[in-house]
């Protein structure tokens, strides 16, 4: 089987850790490197020597014998630049968001559905082996009835112009947050504040109710003396927490909890805690963005379903435009 030829759009601080990988991942051949800036351009070229460059995707799109685009540029062109390469008969990973709205993101599942072409969107956590080491630890029951799961993620920079810290930071949160949970929200309540830049939250707290009767909720900012990258997961029978930060402990899990028991000569029940030993599994870590690179060319390959598919963007999105609309108008959203 040969190798596939991709393009990289976009070839700035994150596009440059695309060109990385795809240099050097198994079954691809990185034929293009697109960007306007030659500074980019240049640096990129580092990591091939063979590969072409461009200043406009639309040059690289003229290549019959390219495959496939990695799109990794600004999140106003995600939808432009995904349209232009589905239409050009091109398999497309674009960076979250997919898109900036619901219209844009259906657009763009409809394209891809139409002409047979696989989307996916660039939700990264969903690669990590931590994350995918808690979704096994959901499945089997381990942790009992998930009853609710929060998350942070805040720091200090990098402050955007062009979107806020919900579009900027929460789609990791809230893909993780349907992945664990298996299915989608349908109500969401949110409050934020503009501290920074006039019309763009600087911090957001959100929460989405599940219809099981599960509640997610987090907090995203660039505005907070701390570095924080953390889920917790409460269950009926057990806890979990994923603290990115952690260098090598990134999976704590807590057996305790609450238990029902019946009183002694009566009806009643008694809630009685149980606080027993905490765990910390070993997982081999690989890096997440090798792995979600080998997924996309495995997809492609095999012409299946990827985990963070066009739908699966435009799920998260759905959700972001939904606690948008209830920072804007300061009341619980239907999804």
């Amino acid at each position: 089987m040969s190798d596939i030829k991709v393009a990289v759009v976009g070839c700035g601080q994150w596009g440059t850790n695309q060109v990385r990988t795809y240099a050097s991942l198994p079954g691809a051949s990185l034929a293009w490197l697109v960007d306007a800036s030659p500074k980019n351009l240049q640096r990129a070229k580092n990591f091939s020597e063979t590969a072409k460059t461009a200043g406009e995707l639309k040059e690289a799109l003229q290549d019959k014998d390219l495959q496939a685009v990695v799109i990794a540029t600004n999140s106003e062109s995600h939808h432009a630049l995904a349209k232009m390469s589905l239409e050009a008969g091109k398999h497309v990973m674009v960076e979250k968001p997919l898109a900036l709205n619901v219209k844009d993101a259906k657009e763009l599942v409809k394209i891809a559905k139409d002409k047979d072409l696989i989307l996916m969107t660039g939700h990264l956590l969903l690669y990590h082996p931590a994350v995918r080491y808690l979704k096994e630890l959901v499945n089997s029951g381990e942790l009992g009835q998930i009853l609710y799961l929060y998350s942070t993620r805040v720091n200090l920079g990098a402050i955007r112009k062009n979107e806020n810290a919900l579009w900027s930071l929460a789609p990791h949160d809230i893909s993780v947050m349907l992945y664990l949970m298996d299915q989608n929200p349908d109500k969401a309540l949110a409050n934020g504040k503009c501290f920074l830049q006039k019309d763009i939250e600087d911090v957001v707290f959100f929460s989405l109710d599940f219809p099981g009767g599960q509640v997610a909720q987090a907090q995203v900012s660039w505005l907070d003396p701390h570095k924080i990258r953390k889920f917790t997961v409460v269950g009926s029978k057990k806890m979990v927490t994923f603290d990115d930060m952690e260098a090598t402990e990134k999976i704590r899990i807590y057996d305790k909890g609450v238990n029902q028991e019946k009183r002694y000569g009566s009806y009643d029940e008694v809630l009685t805690l149980r606080d027993g030993d905490i765990h910390i599994p070993y997982f081999k870590m690989q890096e997440p963005l090798k792995i979600e690179a080998g997924h996309f060319i495995e997809c492609i390959n095999e012409h299946k379903k990827p985990l963070s598919d066009g739908q699966n963007g435009l799920d998260v999105v759905k959700i972001l435009a939904a606690v948008s609309l209830s920072l804007k108008e300061e009341r619980a959203v239907k999804i």
